[in-house]
């Protein structure tokens, strides 16, 4: 029997990874999408406090990932410790969400020390979950082409996540009681955490608990017709991306809340973006078959950019701005499906026992990097009366995140375009 391969024409594999991807992805766009709204809307804590939560966990979990990458770098240099730790990782997480998001029901003075030992837990956890999981997308694949498609399917699966996510939460952004909102919140993390244990359950079973040869990761040809991208630029690139896009996404509920005042358009809009961003998948496929990394990296920063700053503008007129929604999904997928297949790239160069250390590396990165946003939007917030007539600023800091990541992107990728020029042109 052939080993278990993503990406290698067995669609049980593919699917079960997909699976465990959509389980974890919903505990990640719960932290995105719903966990500023929840403590400052639902648990009553100030948005400065909402920030350092966030913030302060985030943090945490980035170094965490680098911990783990390092404690069990062995345990992550084969698939079925891959698959047996992110398995692990997925029940603690799943237990620790729905404590975090049980925060409103506590006496108000102990909401915020709670709020913050149950974020900490939960993002610590969710290293051991996530590194695993995102590793096998460098031990699991046999060459770039295999690493595209399963980059594409993470984010195509990622974004459906966030549409179901986004359809879930539409009744707790209307106006209501505060036992109910935070009841209805508590029932909806607790689905997420019996989809996120069953998904990863589902994926160890298909690449441990079957009997089937389990590839060993040295002896695959890992090898690429095109020199990868340089890891440091790379996560420079992740970075600055994650510090400034995801604020589009955390304020959205405040916008629908505040300013569009309408559930329909509400939904509408927080739908948009998820569709977008699923719609990118086919387009990737067809984009990184012909080009390159940086020229795709180069396109997408650029039309990001100017659909934020399409969304400044054009916000008022709610059509318009479901339209920038939906583009602003589109070019962030295909950007970041992009930068995942360029990092796998240069991780499946590496030695098996250094992938870990290297995808953990990328995901501290990416969490510090969310963590400047969160404590960014928590300044911001507190210097609005966001509830009141401050609410007409809000279409323009979600362009300003976005609009200022994609221009500082275009930046890196631009530099690291020319000296990829250079050394092949010195190797001729």
């Amino acid at each position: 029997m052939a080993p278990p391969l993503l990406a290698g024409g067995q669609p049980g594999v593919d699917r079960a990874y997909a699976a465990a991807h959509f389980g974890k992805s919903l505990f990640w766009q719960a932290g995105e999408l719903l966990l500023a709204f929840f403590l400052t809307e639902a648990a009553g804590l100030p948005p400065i406090a909402m920030g350092a939560v966030i913030a302060i966990s985030l943090l945490a979990s980035a170094g965490s990932d680098l911990l783990v990458g390092q404690l069990w770098r062995h345990t992550l240099a084969s698939v079925s410790g891959a698959a047996r730790l992110q398995w692990q990782g997925a029940w603690v997480a799943a237990l620790a969400l729905v404590g975090l998001f049980s925060t409103a029901h506590l006496p108000l003075d102990a909401r915020l020390p709670f709020a913050l030992a149950m974020a900490l837990l939960f993002r610590i956890s969710y290293s051991v979950y996530d590194t695993p999981q995102n590793v096998l997308l460098g031990l699991a694949t046999v060459d770039a082409a295999a690493r595209s498609r399963i980059a594409a399917m993470r984010v195509a699966v990622s974004s459906l996540a966030g549409l179901c996510l986004a359809l879930a939460i539409v009744p707790l952004l209307q106006a209501q009681g505060h036992d109910e909102r935070a009841m209805r919140f508590m029932l909806l993390t607790l689905l997420l955490a019996v989809v996120a244990v069953a998904s990863a359950t589902y994926l160890r079973h298909v690449l441990v608990d079957t009997r089937v040869p389990l590839i060993a990761a040295a002896t695959q040809d890992r090898s690429g017709h095109l020199p990868p991208l340089p890891i440091p630029l790379l996560l420079a690139m992740f970075f600055v991306l994650l510090a400034g896009a995801p604020l589009f996404a955390k304020l959205e509920p405040y916008f629908v809340a505040h300013v569009l005042r309408s559930p329909a358009w509400g939904g509408a809009l927080l739908v948009a973006g998820s569709l977008g961003t699923l719609s990118a998948q086919p387009l990737v496929h067809i984009v990184l078959a012909r080009q390159p990394r940086s020229p795709v990296i180069f396109a997408g920063s650029l039309l990001l950019m100017l659909a934020a700053l399409g969304w400044w503008w054009l916000a008022p007129a709610t059509w318009a701005a479901v339209a920038c929604a939906a583009m602003m999904g589109l070019v962030g997928g295909v950007l970041g499906m992009t930068l995942w297949a360029a990092f796998a790239d240069a991780a499946a160069c590496m030695p098996p026992a250094r992938v870990g250390l290297a995808f953990g590396l990328l995901t501290a990165t990416s969490k510090s990097a969310l963590a400047c946003g969160a404590w960014l939007l928590g300044q911001w917030l507190a210097g609005l009366d966001y509830r009141g007539e401050d609410s007409v600023h809000l279409p323009k800091l979600m362009a300003m995140g976005p609009a200022a990541a994609a221009a500082a992107c275009l930046l890196l990728v631009t530099v690291g375009w020319q000296v990829l020029r250079r050394t092949q042109g010195m190797k001729a």
